[in-house]
């Protein structure tokens, strides 16, 4: 079989999934018709919105929308992506090799994130380089109105600053982190932490906002 198996992973839903060259491939690594469509459908969204390295694993919950060239989406080798990916025109991800972005994750990006070689995003972690709606209420409402079919008046402004997650980071379940922020590579952010500064490398962050816990001492 060609998947990841996690299923031992108490949060982790199911197993992860090879790109397959046919049906059939999809099939003998699902084992069910209904299934093997499936994973092809979410494999043929990401093969048309990003460069995509070898033997990366997708969830049969991940999504990608890209409202920019393909080419403004990468995801390195042997990476595993079970979140939803979404990139608004203009916006640009460099995902590195041996990456795992957990199931619930959710990455925005309107000017660009970066996330380094061997990070993990655990399940429900959230990365915006936005702030998805405007400051001022009236744009809001306008904005809104926009999602409803309406047409804008005028262009409406979302701030946005880019995002640069380090190498081998570890990000613990449902924490966020917005707009602006670097972490350094080895950072670990605790488990519902809000991340609105930047972190050093090889530290420990945790609260709302996140603030330095500790260094770590890797030798």
């Amino acid at each position: 079989m060609k998947y990841l198996d996690v299923g031992d992973h108490a949060f982790a839903s199911g197993p992860t999934f090879l790109r397959p060259d046919s049906f059939l491939a999809a099939l003998s690594q699902t084992r069910r018709v209904r299934d093997a469509w499936h994973v092809r459908a979410v494999w043929r969204q990401f093969a048309r919105g990003a460069r995509i390295g070898a033997k990366v694993r997708l969830g049969a919950a991940a999504r990608l929308i890209n409202r920019n060239v393909p080419e403004a989406a990468e995801i390195g080798d042997e990476s595993v992506v079970r979140g939803i990916l979404r990139l608004e025109s203009g916006g640009r991800l460099a995902i590195g090799s041996s990456v795992y972005i957990g199931d619930g994750c959710i990455l925005s990006v309107m000017d660009s994130i970066e996330i380094g070689a061997g990070t993990l995003l655990a399940h429900g972690v959230q990365v915006f380089d936005n702030d998805t709606h405007p400051i001022d209420a009236e744009e809001r409402v306008t904005d809104f109105r926009k999602k409803l079919g309406y047409k804008l008046p005028k262009p409406i402004a979302i701030g946005h600053s880019p995002v640069r997650i380090g190498r081998r980071c570890w990000l613990g379940m449902n924490s966020i982190v917005l707009k602006g922020v670097t972490i350094g590579d080895d950072t670990i952010v605790a488990s519902g932490s809000v991340v609105v500064e930047s972190l050093p490398s090889r530290a420990v962050a945790a609260g709302n906002p996140a603030r330095l816990v500790r260094m770590l001492d890797l030798g």
